[in-house]
């Protein structure tokens, strides 16, 4: 609070007898005092910080160490119920009020100080000359919204917290207002001819304001834009101003400074001219007069150098520190958040589910902090949105921090394991039997740009948001391509747990590159958190899975015989069916026969079976091959080959 340093032991609670203000103290809120004093205290009893010295903390001759250790002062408070939900939640926690002028270092220790933030922005323009000891205010924050200059960036900050700059011996030099007085009186002028002695200027009435309206960023409404208004009393036609700051700020705040910017255009502007003795050296810019025969303080801006010294100087208007305020603290609601945030999107290219229709491979999950809710849309050929469909559900997404090698096809894979960071949400450890069942599946996207459908059973957190997943059940879902190629560290990672939906996509648009959009509900389709990317979706969820227990049979007069057992897609998780589905309009299978030297021969069947004469081969390959590669995908009359199930054989001597 205001004057906290002065008895830094008090506090303010109505409903206790101890409850009092420090000595000297208005009552008022006051952050940036809390951190001059902490600056204060720890840079007393810190090595190498200003203020230290040996004499205030000595080396102890018995162990060694300082008298008092730094790094085992301990602050008070930070309190570990989350800003702003406390101190906003009242309805919650009834001690939220006494934040107001607390001790709580929470919601107030993230804040700028803005000689920090100026030195800040002066150091990402490679500006290091600078002295800013004279500049005392503090804001919550300041966001840079465009590739703005030092000097624009600087302008606006500086009139919003009423501070004004100058350059001395190559140095910036930043003074708050309140900061400033006069250290010397003229009273004595060179009398030029034809010009009097000091030639005052003042701007016309009409130019001044009546009412400014103040725009910010709230930090207790998600950083939404908010207004504060100060207006002069008995006016009734007000001039009013309109002035925005990149600025977050809590509305007391926002109040006080507009009040004080309305005092600045309030007040009259007059400017003064006269002249000194030239031989007067210590008079320079960014000095601070009193002129006699008038009031108020006069900032130097202009030194003419000549037979005198012209010197140009304007009135200051009075300023306070614009260092917290006095309000009350905003009731903040339990509703879901306001603020959207640029989500993290994920598109996948999946097998198609169990009890899933046509194309519903093709889904997305979206996760993001908040989360607000997301309509997906695309946008066609012609320019126009096509609402897809809406995420209300946040899914759990991160990245590979380590490979993933590939593994043994749809069984435990006990050598491998996934390291995954995730921006949110976790991850656990389920039973065998669980697994077994469906749980804990995941998809992983390879270096192939297809995702490997796969499960694990153990979960461990292995640093912040960082898990390792082992006993991974590998290539489900016929995604045994996919996991051949492996996966780079830094690949995506989706948990298939029903936060994903599916896109909707029809047969026309299977394949087809298409524009989606995801946007937060509610928000306009051109808004900064807006998402778009371009994909290509619904192959895998058609294509026919690769046949598997591929076997050949020699026989004793040279003839071939190939089988192998068909999978399905669609429906073949029944234990009771003597068959499963076939899952296409027909059974075809897509056969290619090769030597090992580069010659093939590609055939066609119906069955999951085919046979080679001797003669057939002699006639393909000059003779009967001891070696026999074999290829065997099945085909959908509608989408093409499927994935191939390939497999070498050798004829026996």
């Amino acid at each position: 609070m205001d004057k906290g340093a002065n008895q830094p032991n008090l506090f303010v609670d109505p409903k206790s007898s101890e409850s009092a203000l420090p000595h000297f103290s208005t009552g008022g809120r006051d952050d940036l005092v809390q951190r001059r004093f902490l600056e204060a205290h720890l840079g007393h009893w810190t090595p190498g910080s200003a203020g230290f010295s040996d004499a205030a903390n000595p080396v102890s001759p018995v162990y060694g160490g300082r008298m008092v250790p730094a790094d085992a002062i301990h602050l008070w408070t930070w309190d570990a119920r989350p800003f702003p939900a406390f101190p906003g939640r009242t309805d919650v926690w009834s001690d939220g009020e006494n934040w107001r002028l607390g001790h709580w270092l929470t919601g107030r220790l993230g804040t700028a100080p803005v000689d920090a933030l100026v030195a800040e922005i002066l150091r990402d323009h490679r500006i290091e000359a600078h002295d800013l000891t004279g500049l005392e205010a503090t804001l919550t924050g300041w966001v840079e919204t465009g590739p703005y200059s030092a000097r624009q960036s600087l302008e606006s900050l500086f009139g919003l917290v009423g501070a004004v700059a100058h350059v001395k011996d190559g140095k910036l030099v930043v003074r708050s207002l309140d900061q400033l007085r006069a250290g010397r009186t003229i009273a004595t002028f060179v009398d030029e001819e034809d010009r009097p002695f000091v030639e005052w200027r003042r701007a016309e009435v009409a130019e001044t304001v009546d009412a400014v309206a103040l725009s910010f960023l709230d930090p207790w409404r998600d950083y939404q834009p908010g207004s504060a208004e100060a207006m002069r009393s008995s006016i009734a036609a007000p001039r009013r101003q309109i002035v925005s700051f990149p600025a977050v700020l809590d509305e007391g705040e926002a109040s006080a400074f507009a009040a004080a910017l309305l005092a600045d255009g309030g007040t009259v502007t007059e400017t003064a001219d006269f002249a000194v003795p030239a031989s007067d050296l210590a008079l320079s810019v960014g000095d601070v007069l009193a002129l006699d025969g008038r009031s108020g303080d006069w900032l130097v801006t202009r030194i003419e150098t000549g037979l005198s010294s012209r010197v140009s100087a304007r009135r200051l208007p009075m300023r306070g520190a614009g260092s917290g305020s006095s309000g009350t603290i905003p009731k903040l609601n339990s509703g879901p958040p306001t603020l959207a945030s640029r989500p993290f999107a994920a598109f996948l290219d999946l097998p198609l589910p169990p009890g899933g229709a046509d194309f519903e491979g093709a889904r997305m999950a979206v996760s993001a902090s908040p989360f607000a809710g997301y309509e997906v849309s695309s946008l066609a050929d012609d320019g126009t949105l096509k609402a897809r469909m809406r995420v209300t559900r946040p899914g759990t997404l991160g990245r590979l921090t380590s490979a993933l090698m590939p593994g043994p096809e749809s069984r435990i894979d006990p050598a491998n394991a996934i390291k995954v960071l995730l921006p949110r949400g976790a991850l656990a450890s389920i039973s065998t039997a669980s697994m077994l069942a469906g749980g804990n599946l995941c998809a992983v996207q390879c270096d192939g740009g297809g995702f490997e459908v796969l499960q694990f059973e153990r979960a461990e957190e292995i640093a912040p948001s960082e898990f390792r997943l082992s006993r991974l059940l590998r290539a489900q879902g016929g995604t045994e391509d996919a996991m051949k190629a492996g996966a780079s560290a830094g690949s995506l990672f989706v948990l298939l747990d029903g936060a994903g939906v599916a896109l909707g996509i029809q047969a026309a648009e299977v394949g087809r590159s298409i524009e989606f959009r995801v946007q937060p509900i509610g928000r306009a389709r051109d808004d900064a958190s807006v998402v778009a990317q371009t994909h290509a979706l619904g192959m895998r969820s058609v294509r026919p899975l690769s046949p598997v227990h591929l076997t050949a049979r020699f026989e004793a007069n040279g003839a071939l015989e190939l089988g192998w057992i068909r999978r399905t897609r669609i429906g073949g998780d029944s234990w009771a069916a003597l068959e499963v589905p076939l899952g296409e309009e027909a059974e075809r299978y897509h056969v290619v026969i090769g030597d090992g030297s580069g010659t093939t021969m590609v055939l066609e069947t119906v069955e999951p079976r085919l046979a080679l004469s001797a003669g057939n081969q002699a006639a393909r390959f000059g003779g009967l091959p001891e070696v026999v590669a074999v290829s065997v995908a099945q085909v959908s009359p509608v989408w093409g080959a499927g994935t191939p199930r390939n497999a070498t054989f050798t004829r026996p001597a």
